[in-house]
């Protein structure tokens, strides 16, 4: 039961750190890199 309770603590905590890293939000890290590379973009085409 033991081993039982770790795992499924393991798997939640999995989906929590995916949500976080790769989550649908922008608050998420790949919406964060997202919207830096779009600025560097940005940045880059408008220099002459």
């Amino acid at each position: 039961m033991k081993q039982f309770v770790i795992l499924l603590t393991m798997v939640i905590l999995g989906v929590a750190i995916y949500a976080m890293i790769a989550g649908p939000g922008d608050d998420s890290v790949l919406g964060s890199a997202k919207e830096v590379w779009r600025q560097e973009i940005d940045i880059r085409t408008r220099q002459p």
